[in-house]
């Protein structure tokens, strides 16, 4: 089935509030939540969550952003290839007032390893970020990459679904928390006393405890792995630049949510060109009598080398500006200029065609120099 926009989902116009948009979705909740629909409990569900998808990206303000520029292609890579799953739903907690004394609206979110009231369950069990570094050439800057990585990593565990429990059904409700995955504690302080609420030390957090382990994880629910993942590099991005890709991270525990990965771009050093925003900067050494009389140079480019006109006069230090050969804005597609500094060689020794050839750009004058000079030095000779 074709995805439906999310302001005709939630029925708001582009322009709702955040009020707008939070009362809109528990009024539908209450329409359709499976707990107190009227139609097919499945249609139900189905129905309810194409509406949490909507209100999980519509509520966020960044999510929002994204998806108003670019559409549901900007918020893929937060659902993960498997598209939105209850996993991905962080706001439970907006409508479980609707419902909170009903025991299948508790059993509905929390089945799905989802937040009910206190501390979000789901996180206590979030597996761990993954990070590493991406070391690409520089024009990966300008023309944006590709690149298959290798991330070793934890994944859940195919045998017991990544439980940890034995064929994923060996549990028991933890006698510590009564399955709250929390514990409240008292402590009195003379006419008061201080009420604090944490995550149950016993089952930490999840509500339940395993009975048999499972034989392949053996309890752990994960197991190591080395997933080949596609890097999408845009173009116009920073060295040093760390790019999130969400839920490659490693496994959660007892079935909790993935962490990300976390890719830091590194361009190669050794590059003779350096970067300040689209701009580039590079220098060359220019002859001295292509200084004097004019010529060509070839420097160093991001695309490769390029020939660069030098007029004739050109004194040392002089920057010249190559139109269209530096960077691009992030995700842009005009690029900036490179900046070529041009340092003039003066060598130790003229040879004669040298000689010649700086007399003819210096004029008569510092030809009558020179032979003045040659004529004093025969003197001195003889």
């Amino acid at each position: 089935m074709a995805k439906r926009d999310y302001y005709e989902v939630l029925g708001v116009p582009k322009t709702a509030s955040t009020d707008e948009v939070k009362s809109a979705y528990r009024r539908l909740a209450r329409q359709y939540h499976p707990d107190v629909a009227k139609e097919n409990p499945k249609v139900a569900e189905e129905k309810f969550k194409e509406l949490s998808e909507a209100y999980e990206v519509l509520i966020d303000p960044e999510k929002r952003r994204r998806y108003d520029q670019l559409g549901f292609s900007a918020v893929e890579s937060e659902f993960g290839p498997q598209g939105f799953t209850w996993q991905n739903f962080t706001h439970a907690g907006d409508v479980e007032d609707l419902f909170a004394g009903s025991p299948i609206f508790r059993q509905f979110f929390e089945g799905f390893g989802m937040p009910f009231g206190g501390l979000p369950r789901r996180e206590s069990g979030r597996g761990a970020d993954v990070e590493m570094a991406l070391r690409l050439p520089l024009a990966a800057a300008v023309q944006g990459a590709h690149p298959t990585v290798e991330v070793p990593h934890a994944v859940p565990c195919r045998d017991c679904r990544g439980t940890g429990a034995k064929d994923g059904t060996a549990f028991e409700t933890c006698p510590e928390c009564g399955g709250s995955g929390q514990v409240r504690r008292v402590q009195s302080r003379g006419y008061t006393q201080l009420i604090s609420i944490g995550e149950c030390p016993r089952c930490h957090g999840l509500g339940r405890r395993i009975l048999e382990k499972c034989p392949t994880c053996r309890g752990s629910g994960t197991l190591s792995s080395v997933e080949k993942i596609e890097i999408d590099v845009p173009a116009g991005i920073e060295d040093g630049a760390v790019l999130r890709i969400p839920g490659h991270g490693n496994a959660g525990r007892a079935g909790g949510r993935a962490g990300d990965l976390y890719v830091q771009v590194v361009f190669d050093a050794d590059s003779p060109i350096r970067r300040a925003g689209r701009e580039a900067f590079t220098e060359t050494t220019v002859p001295l009598a292509t200084a004097l009389l004019g010529g060509q140079v070839s420097v160093p480019t991001i695309d490769g080398r390029a020939d660069l006109k030098i007029p004739p006069g050109t004194q040392p230090e002089t920057q010249f500006r190559l139109r269209g050969h530096g960077f691009p804005a992030l995700r842009g597609t005009s690029r900036g200029d490179l900046i070529v500094t041009a340092h003039v060689e003066v060598p130790k020794q003229l040879s004669g065609k040298q000689r010649e050839q700086l007399r003819e750009a210096l004029g008569g004058e510092a030809g009558a120099a020179e032979g003045r000079r040659e004529s004093f030095f025969r003197r001195r000779a003889s």
